[in-house]
């Protein structure tokens, strides 16, 4: 991230690709699905076939320029940071 700014790709994920994708490893994501009246599971599985989707689908993005962080980045932060 830069000090004026930040360098971005928007991916266009929605719903549960998104959760899936800001969630740990082997997190999960609970959905209520409403044609079956029941809340439904996704977890690890789904969430490398997401990742794998979008790997796919990066080398054909044009962003206009290199991602690259380049000068003026924020300065790390300094001691202790908790999950």
């Amino acid at each position: 991230m830069r000090s004026d700014g930040c360098d971005a790709l928007g991916l266009g994920l929605q719903g549960i690709a998104r959760a899936l994708v800001c969630i740990p490893p082997h997190g999960q994501v609970r959905a209520y699905d409403p044609a079956v009246g029941e809340y439904r599971a996704y977890g690890p599985a789904e969430r490398r076939a997401g990742l794998a989707q979008i790997a796919a689908h990066l080398p054909g993005v044009d962003c206009g320029s290199a991602l690259w962080p380049g000068t003026g980045l924020v300065p790390a932060l300094v001691g202790e940071v908790s999950p």
